[in-house]
Formats: C-alpha cells, structure tokens, sequence
C-alpha cells in the first residue's frame, strides 16, 4: 500500500506545483483546500480532496491525516496587497497550520514538511512573520520530524509590481539597493518535493539570480510600462502611494513589504527560471487585474 501525503494550500501558485510533481512521481496526495474553486483545479491530480477551512478549529478537519505518512503545507496568506483581505495572518499561518499539526500527532504522522518565509526569526514586529515563526516553533516543540523551508519570496508575490506598473507607476521604497533573489513557485515546488523524505530542520531557500529592488523593477518597467518612482520610507509607512488600502490588513501587508523591499533577501540558489523570464511569460489581461 502507497504511502499517503496530506498537502495543504494545495491549489495555491506553489502548492498546485507541488502536486503537480507529486502526481508525476505517482504519490498517493490528499489534497486540503479551502474552496470549490480551488477543488477544481486540483481535480486533475488527485481524487481525495478536503475542502475545509482549517483556521476553524479542529473538529473541521478532525482525522485529515488519518492514513497518511507525512504532511507538506503550503498554506498561508498571500501577501499581495490585491488579494481578499479575508482573514488574518494568525488565523491562516499560525491557527491553520496549527490544527493541522495537532492532528498530525493525534494519528502519528512521521514527518512534517513546511513552507514558511525567509527573516521568519528576525522581524517578529512584523504580523506576517510572527505568524510564521509562532507555527515553526510549534512545530520543532512537536516531536515529528520536520522541514521548514524559508523561500525569500515567489516571482507571483512580486506580480503587485506588475499590476501597479499597468496603472504606469512601480513604486521602490527607498533607494533600491537591496538585493534579493526570489525564485519561481516552479523552482521552489522542486526543492519541495527534493527533501520529501529527509532534509535539514532548516533551509532558506532562493532563485538562480540575485538582483537589486530597482534591477527588478526596472525590468517589470521594461515589460509592462509605467515609471518607477522612489517612496521615501517614511510615505510608505503611511500607505500614502495606495491611498485606497488603509485597513489593517492592507496595514500588515505594508509594513511587510517595507521590510522586506529595504533588506537583503537572499537563500540558498536553486532552479533555472529568472524573473526576466518570468516576466516575459506573463499574459497581461489574464494573470494581471
């Protein structure tokens, strides 16, 4: 009898990928996802699906790991400054993963593989990455064995760039200079699925190229248009260059991406596709509101 994989946030830009590797490599998956849409895109992968929210509290998911081996989650909110406001980070990172966790150990699970954010452990201040960090040390205090792998960032979670630049401004805070090198859900889905049996307690992980906020900006300039405007840090504290987002959650995401757009971002290099590439491969009425 196959072993079993429960994959949580499976219809997500990384988690589809996941799966879709998964399928490949003849895995048996449950696939958990939160919405009939997200059932249908996973439909051609697997057919054990769990569609819950699992912020809800444990009896939503109660045996969601019955049967299976080990757990792969993806599951967490975006922090694209577009998305549905929706819930909070504490409610999809931490209390999500959490129940999922819980019922890991209720049915012995062997390992835990989980994908959170890399500066997890050092901008605690910030919603986003105290969600994170909260899950991961609940997750090395569980006693299953475990992954945390901490990408620097998706090429898809820089697509607010893109939407912005077709409203013909892309805004950089501060002078530009810091470098990152993010990396493509398909690159990373790899890294993923690399370690599924074993791995380090930690890895951060990033793409093949490393590249200054302006580089990057000034490459979605040259595919998509707009003008790339300087933010003096202070401004974009206050929101003041998306004056229509000023809920907390809209709050949360700025502060976010302040942090992580004034400090290096790098991990460790892996995959082939650059964000040029990336770029270039964007359907600009489809991919892009």
């Amino acid at each position: 009898m196959k072993e079993k994989i429960l994959l949580a946030g499976a219809s997500g830009a990384l988690g589809l990928e996941v799966l879709k590797l998964l399928h490949e490599q003849g895995k048996d998956v449950r696939a958990l996802v939160h919405s009939a849409d997200g059932a249908d895109k996973v439909s051609d992968y697997t057919d054990d699906i769990w569609k819950a929210d699992a912020s809800e509290g444990n009896e939503i998911i109660k045996d969601i790991t019955k049967d299976v081996s080990m757990v792969i989650s993806t599951l967490g909110k975006s922090v694209s400054l577009f998305t549905d406001r929706g819930k909070s980070f504490m409610e999809n990172d931490f209390y999500a993963n959490s129940n999922i966790l819980d019922d890991a150990k209720k049915n012995k699970v062997k390992r835990f593989l989980y994908v959170s954010i890399k500066g997890a452990e050092k901008a605690l201040e910030y919603e986003v990455a105290k969600s994170h960090k909260m899950f991961e040390d609940a997750l090395e205090a569980s006693g299953l064995d475990y992954t945390i792998i901490r990408p620097v960032g998706f090429f898809s979670g820089l697509n607010d760039l893109a939407i912005m630049a077709k409203r013909k401004v892309i805004p950089i805070i501060g002078d530009g200079d810091s470098r990152t090198n993010s990396i493509h859900q398909k690159d990373l889905a790899k890294v993923v699925v690399r370690y599924l049996n074993e791995g380090p307690e930690i890895l951060e992980v990033g793409g093949p190229l490393v590249h200054t906020r302006r580089e990057m900006a000034d490459m979605v300039a040259d595919r998509i248009g707009g003008k790339v405007i300087p933010v003096p840090e202070k401004v974009a504290e206050w929101g003041m260059f998306l004056p229509e987002m000023v809920d907390d959650d809209i709050s949360a995401k700025l502060k976010y991406f302040k942090y992580v757009t004034t400090n290096d971002m790098i991990g460790e290099k892996n995959g082939d596709i650059t964000f040029e590439q990336y770029l270039s491969g964007l359907d600009l009425e489809k991919d892009l509101p």
